[in-house]
């Protein structure tokens, strides 16, 4: 229950951000993305992936609502399963920098996470910004509330780097290389590293054709868990 009051939440402030929005510039956008993967002969499988990803942007702040889930079937046995949510509210400083908070909720069974709330601040700034190429990063901290399946259920301060490389291929073109490394403030092994890599490209004005391969590692998963998981995924976006 308290995770569909959560998602509830996220949604409901995101439409009344639109509902809000003037007729005159528009200010927010709006990318769903969808992707089907199935096999058959040796491996039977299916996997449905959804996401969608909403911004909206005022002069010196910007809000992003992240919402996701994975559910993968291997004859007709549920193998995988995920959901999150999340928004991030940034604050323009002075030049290149900002400043920002972030809560989210992710859900995975099978990575023993029953329930995982993460809250951060932080700062962040443009390194590189010309021409096709844009670097930026980000520093901070937060805390970390965890429902596990198989251990002790954890809560812990956290220190999180992040960096994002965007390089423009073409006019309909992109790629991207981005890395997330959270420390644990209270068992130094338990850090995590995050990263994707993504090849973006635009097929119309509204559809985006995404490749991208997604790496997690966390260093201390409990209940006798793998430390590492990969998703490989080709996906359309509709975006408005």
């Amino acid at each position: 229950m308290k995770t569909t009051v959560i998602a509830a939440v996220f949604f409901f402030f995101a439409s009344s951000v639109m509902a809000q929005e003037a007729l005159a510039t528009k200010k927010w956008k709006d990318a769903a993305e969808l992707s089907s993967v199935q096999t058959s002969g040796n491996s039977k499988t299916s996997t449905i992936a959804a996401k969608n990803l909403f911004n909206y942007d005022w002069s010196k702040t910007a809000l992003e609502v992240v919402a996701g889930g994975l559910g993968t079937k291997s004859r007709n046995i549920v193998t995988a399963e995920q959901y999150n949510a999340s928004e991030k509210v940034s604050f323009k400083l002075t030049g290149k920098n900002y400043a920002f908070e972030k809560a989210g909720w992710d859900k995975n069974r099978f990575a023993g996470i029953k329930d995982r709330y993460d809250f951060g601040v932080g700062v962040g700034r443009h390194l590189l910004d010309q021409g096709k190429d844009n670097l930026f990063a980000e520093a901070g901290g937060g805390y970390i509330i965890e429902d596990r399946t198989r251990s002790a259920n954890q809560s812990f301060g956290t220190y999180r780097g992040y960096l994002k490389y965007i390089r423009t291929l073409s006019a309909t073109a992109n790629a991207s290389q981005d890395f997330e490394y959270i420390g644990n403030m209270q068992d130094a092994n338990g850090y995590r590293m995050n990263t994707e890599t993504a090849l973006v490209a635009s097929i119309s004005t509204h559809f985006t054709l995404k490749t991208s391969y997604v790496w997690k590692f966390s260093g201390n998963p409990g209940g006798g868990f793998k430390k590492t998981d990969t998703m490989t995924s080709m996906a359309l976006i509709v975006n408005f």
